[in-house]
């Protein structure tokens, strides 16, 4: 499908900048802490040739640095501004950990964008676990090199089974994670406004639309029995654990799980 098209939109809130990548119904992928739209590495061409695929980089972080300070609220909508640049109507979603809070904060605000929804390795609310894992990405951002932070969090990116099997994949995913120096503010912001506090147990029966909720049997950033009770806040969610994955569970899934969630999104 060729390379990804750079787009740039002069949002109310700063700019927002996305990757569109093939053609078909419109997909959008909201990434997690500190991910530009590099961080999906080859899953968007994987997905091209079904769907009309929309990569943003987060607010704070590359194309999008700059403007208002990061908030979920405001993230989501500029996840409309994306849609709506792009011009394609409603649109399947996918939100991985801290993106999988934008997707639902999208869904909320914006049903009528919303088709399907895809969520994977996030929970409904802070509790004292996420707190510590707060502070250990706090302590990662400020202390340590770029690279260095991206080699500690592969340690509970992936499983030990796949990590072990697939040792390239891993090194080539700290590689997409890396901050770059000048996005260093930008995650501060992200994570502060993570650190804040969030609860939407209450908020999520307001989403209509069908969603697939993914956890990794194993991680040890949000506990799979977090992401399920975020399922259960869903009135039409299905919940699905990965055996033996930790954080990264459309990595670790594999091929049955993309087929999976193709499928869901194509229904």
């Amino acid at each position: 499908m060729g390379q990804a098209e750079l787009h740039t939109i002069a949002g109310p809130r700063g700019p927002v900048a996305y990757e569109r990548t093939g053609s078909g119904p419109a997909l959008l992928l909201l990434a997690g802490l500190g991910s530009r739209a590099r961080l999906w590495g080859e899953l968007p061409r994987v997905l091209a040739d079904r769907f009309t695929v929309l990569a943003p980089d987060n607010r704070g972080v590359g194309g999008s640095r700059d403007g208002e300070v990061f908030t979920l609220t405001g993230a989501a909508d500029d996840a409309a501004l994306v849609l709506a640049d792009a011009g394609l109507g409603a649109a399947g979603v996918i939100g991985v950990s801290m993106g999988g809070l934008l997707a639902c904060e999208f869904a909320l605000r914006h049903p009528e964008a919303v088709q399907r929804l895809v969520v994977a390795s996030c929970a409904a609310r802070l509790t004292p676990s996420h707190r510590r894992v707060m502070r250990f990405f706090e302590i990662a951002f400020t202390r340590l090199e770029p690279v260095e932070a991206a080699e500690a969090f592969m340690a509970f990116a992936f499983g030990s089974a796949f990590a072990d099997r697939y040792p390239g994949f891993v090194d080539q995913a700290a590689k997409l994670w890396t901050l770059d120096p000048e996005d260093r503010p930008g995650a501060l912001q992200q994570l502060a406004a993570l650190r804040a506090g969030w609860d939407m147990r209450g908020e999520l029966k307001a989403i209509a639309c069908p969603a697939l909720v993914l956890a990794g049997e194993h991680d040890p950033l949000v506990a799979a029995a977090a992401t399920r009770e975020l399922a259960a806040a869903i009135p039409e969610a299905r919940f699905r654990e990965v055996p033996g994955a930790a954080h990264s569970v459309l990595a670790e899934g594999g091929a049955a799980l993309l087929a999976e969630i193709v499928e869901f999104l194509s229904t």
